[in-house]
């Protein structure tokens, strides 16, 4: 139940009563796509796994998962705007998107969209090697001072959960890396077990099996509070040990499904509906204890406001300590008030 209350403070009565749905309307006649803006295998494309047959029963109609990857999720984000805004096509939003303003890789941003529902959320880990030295947060600042830039810390790419947490850490601790990006999770472990870098920001899903197989360790994740990945055990939070990012926390990634904004309200109400029916199948609850992952509760409206209060925070983190590609003001971002 420790690892239940980490995340968004919302209660379980969030996901209680469906939304109102359309009785016997025309939607939906035929095939819905699902469009997954990451290669397999990773925890976006099984969320949406997970989620199709659920949702699928729901609405009665078969729903096919497809990968469309690239530039940080961009392109299968972009090919779900190229669609009519019929609710035929849903997309397995991420985390990535928060980046977009700031780092450039498109146009496009959350506004383009309209969350269903935040489904799973997951903290960014710190991994090194099982003979590291490095064996808590303070050990991590005491290298990063003593070797003052030349630590490698192996990132997922440009914007993703890692890069924004170890950005957080660099401005709060006052301390400088060697970033190496991998494109994924995935790679930048095997640089890990490679010796390629140091360390590695990643997620628990991605990394279970080489942390339960203990030929990776995490050192602690970004949030406040202890979390249990089963099958290894407790991971201790960068906070309380270190106290300089706790306005920040916690740091991760979340993946839940959305459509194009301008769909009609009586079709997002049938998705939504489906969505809400899926997400307390017990299925849904094996999935988050197995992957180390969260539930976060957010629905429809909640869910975009989380969205804009999180692409706001970071793309500003990310301009004021050198990390972005634009000024977020130019694409009428502006700071959250203090």
């Amino acid at each position: 139940m420790l690892r239940r209350s980490l995340l968004l403070g919302v209660g379980a009565g969030a996901l209680a009563a469906p939304a109102t749905s359309t009785a016997q309307g025309a939607w939906p006649r035929g095939p819905i796509t699902m469009v997954v803006p990451f290669a397999a295998g990773g925890i976006t494309d099984r969320t949406a796994r997970l989620l199709q047959p659920l949702m699928q029963r729901e609405l009665g109609v078969p729903i096919g998962v497809v990968n469309i990857t690239g530039a940080a999720g961009a392109v299968g984000m972009q090919h779900v705007i190229d669609q009519p805004a019929d609710g035929n096509t849903i997309v397995q939003m991420v985390e990535t998107i928060r980046s977009y303003p700031a780092m450039g890789q498109t146009n496009l941003t959350w506004r383009d969209f309209d969350m269903i529902g935040l489904f799973v959320v997951s903290t960014s880990y710190l991994c090194v090697r099982p003979d590291s030295p490095i064996r808590n947060a303070t050990d991590f600042v005491r290298e990063l001072r003593a070797q003052d830039g030349r630590l490698s810390i192996g990132q997922p790419g440009p914007g993703t959960m890692g890069f924004v947490a170890m950005t957080a850490f660099m401005a709060r601790e006052n301390v400088r890396y060697n970033a190496v990006m991998f494109p994924g999770h995935a790679p930048g472990q095997v640089g890990l077990l490679r010796g390629d870098v140091e360390a590695v920001t990643t997620d628990a899903p991605s990394a279970r099996e080489l942390i339960m197989g203990r030929r990776i360790r995490p050192v602690f994740h970004w949030a406040a509070q202890p979390t249990t990945l089963p099958g290894f055990g407790d991971i201790p939070g960068v906070s309380p040990e270190l106290r300089s990012m706790d306005d920040l926390l916690p740091i991760g990634g979340w993946y839940g499904p959305a459509v194009k904004r301008g769909t009609p309200q009586p079709i997002m109400e049938r998705i939504t509906q489906a969505y809400q029916r899926a997400a307390r199948d017990p299925i849904a609850q094996r999935f988050w204890d197995e992957t180390g992952t969260l539930p976060s509760n957010l629905l429809r409206d909640e869910a975009n406001a989380f969205i804009e209060r999180e692409t706001r925070r970071i793309s500003w983190l990310l301009h004021d300590n050198g990390r972005s590609l634009r000024d977020p003001a130019t694409v009428n971002l502006e700071r959250l008030s203090s």
